[in-house]
């Protein structure tokens, strides 16, 4: 067992290190400064009809945890209806997608192992912070954290 000279940390509701890219909000509850690198921990809000494309991760595995809504995640060739309550681990290498199929915001915890990926948000918010959205810069955030579009 790997242990880390961290602190103490409490981070009440509503706190957070905050990020949005194209209209979900992640709130970042543990970084990888937290917990010595070994996850990120952030409570995503997803719009409605909304979610992330067919996607690898090279270095990080996931996690989600279902909070409010539904939503359809694919994993491989698996395909399933995630509702509240209900735990998806998304292994890396494999290829992966999510999307909120209600007409209402859906939200969950979501945990990416080893920690960092706070870093990746950060660049993709303020990338895609304009109006309108200069996705000229995306791709390359993507190669430089070992995300590939599929």
């Amino acid at each position: 067992m790997n242990t880390h000279e961290g602190s103490f940390k409490v981070v009440g509701d509503g706190e957070g290190r905050q990020f949005t890219v194209m209209g979900a909000k992640s709130m970042y509850k543990a970084t990888a400064a937290d917990t010595g690198g070994a996850y990120s921990l952030a409570i995503e809000t997803t719009p409605p009809h909304s979610g992330l494309p067919l996607h690898v991760h090279h270095r990080e595995d996931e996690a989600m945890y279902i909070l409010g809504g539904e939503y359809e995640i694919q994993c491989g060739e698996q395909t399933i209806r995630a509702t509240k309550g209900t735990f998806v681990f998304l292994p890396r290498g494999f290829p992966n997608r999510f999307e909120n199929v209600t007409d209402a915001p859906g939200s969950y915890i979501y945990i990416a192992s080893p920690g960092g990926f706070e870093t990746f948000m950060d660049q993709m918010s303020k990338a895609t912070a304009g109006d309108p959205v200069d996705m000229s810069k995306v791709p390359a955030i993507f190669r430089q954290h070992g995300i590939e579009m599929k």
